[in-house]
């Protein structure tokens, strides 16, 4: 459960892009003679596919963890 939620507060906050996840982009310059040749900055905009991914991770971990309970063990009487 604390996977899933903090993969939708990530996306929440991280604006909420509907788009695929962005890790760099190219950075917009108001005029030509600021514009530096080649420059790329490093973002994270998670996208669909980190918030399926969370929410995946967090149910395989629900339905392993469901899965390997330790079993209760009968006491003789």
């Amino acid at each position: 459960m604390i996977v899933c939620g903090l993969g939708l507060a990530l996306w929440f906050f991280g604006g909420m892009n509907t788009g695929p996840s962005q890790w760099a982009e190219d950075p917009q310059a108001a005029d030509a003679a600021h514009a530096v040749a080649n420059e790329r900055r490093h973002v994270f905009r998670p996208g669909i596919g980190f918030l399926g991914g969370s929410l995946g991770l967090g149910l395989v971990l629900l339905g392993a963890s469901r899965a390997l309970r330790p079993r209760p063990t009968q006491t003789p009487d």
